[in-house]
């Protein structure tokens, strides 16, 4: 999802891999429908508090538990992500530039692992791949490719044609200033990102001293598409913290992240989403195959193609379950139970002793 940046200095004559027009240089290939990490709904917990706006108003109907803001642990859906986007947007009345407020509070150590093997990577190039190639592990909700244009510059594109309506605008403004921030930090320093335009779908706002301030640069609203453009000379490019082989141990711990994230997608989310709107988890796959119009086999198939279970899918759900309502110390012992699906509360002890093991 993350480019890499580039030092400002005279370059010398592109290299071939930056000579051909319109080439494209990576893209995202993963869905934004993805688990992600409480950094994201965090922060703009934070800029709301800072701006008079309570976390219980921005969390309201999310299914997010205020407690949960701090536990690194805890992971939420992103449509929970958009619940929160979406009051966000309507307490602050869509004001313009709230995304770019907001995308300029996601530094690199917000990406986790995927933040640290940015500021390793080997050259600026390398930075590009892995942050497309990485994007579950960011918070992005927008598409992004990648390219060299016809006048040889480096291109970034942003599509959010599957995000809904009322957010998009939110969502570009967000990814597309989290991407330049980004920038900034992998080659920290004053005019050290060759950051050339700014390019916005949205059209032109009544004020717009928040983009000329934080970019800097040109910005072109209304046009076709939103797009970041830099120069591209910067694929040659070597970070100042680049380390091969810290690299590597980040990018082994990225794939690891990233495999367990995808299988929280596809027809996995769809067992999760509609386990977790359940009443009670005394389910088995048949009862679920029937209410998501699937047969027992093909949905089988589907999860076991996905790398996982409806066991495993069910038992991950339950204990997620268990944790919250163990939290609320006024929910009794036998409705814990019933919620989970279980018989009894000896049940449900015996159940967190195997994912203690587990």
């Amino acid at each position: 999802m993350i480019p890499g940046a580039v030092v400002r200095r005279e370059l010398s004559p592109a290299p071939a891999v930056t000579q051909a027009s319109n080439r494209i240089i990576a893209a995202i290939t993963d869905p934004w429908d993805h688990p992600r990490t409480m950094v994201s709904v965090s922060l703009m917990c934070e800029w709301g508090a800072a701006h008079g706006i309570p976390a219980a108003t921005l969390l309201g109907g999310s299914g997010i538990d205020e407690r949960s803001l701090t536990d690194p642990e805890v992971l939420v859906e992103a449509r929970q992500e958009m619940a929160v986007i979406r009051n966000l947007v309507s307490t602050t009345a869509g004001r313009p530039g709230v995304g770019i407020e907001l995308g300029s509070l996601y530094h690199l150590t917000a990406y986790g692992y995927l933040g640290y093997l940015l500021t390793a990577a080997a050259t600026a190039r390398d930075t590009v791949e892995h942050g497309l190639h990485f994007a579950l592990l960011t918070f992005a909700f927008t598409t992004m490719t990648a390219r060299i244009d016809a006048d040889g510059r480096y291109v970034l594109t942003f599509e959010a044609e599957d995000v809904p309506e009322d957010i998009r605008w939110f969502v570009v403004e967000r990814d597309v200033a989290a991407v330049v921030q980004v920038h900034r930090e992998i080659f920290p320093g004053a005019d050290r990102v060759p950051l050339r335009e700014i390019r916005l779908e949205a059209g032109r706002p009544g004020s717009t001293s928040v983009y000329s301030d934080y970019f800097g640069v040109p910005i072109e609203f209304g046009c076709g598409r939103s797009e970041v453009v830099l120069d591209a000379g910067y694929l040659d490019e070597v970070p100042p913290m680049a380390n091969t082989l810290t690299a590597q141990l980040l990018v082994a711990q990225c794939e690891r992240i990233r495999a367990e994230r995808l299988h929280h997608t596809g027809v996995a989310a769809q067992v999760r989403a509609h386990l977790l709107d359940r009443t009670s988890l005394d389910l088995t796959l048949e009862e679920v195959a029937m209410q998501l119009h699937y047969a027992p086999r093909t949905l089988r198939r589907h999860l076991e193609h996905e790398g996982t279970t409806f066991r495993e899918l069910l038992e991950e759900v339950r204990r997620g379950v268990a944790e919250s309502l163990l939290r609320e110390r006024s929910v009794p012992r036998h409705e814990i139970a019933r919620r989970l699906g279980y018989q009894d509360w000896s049940s449900v002890v015996r159940a967190r002793r195997r994912w203690k093991r587990a």
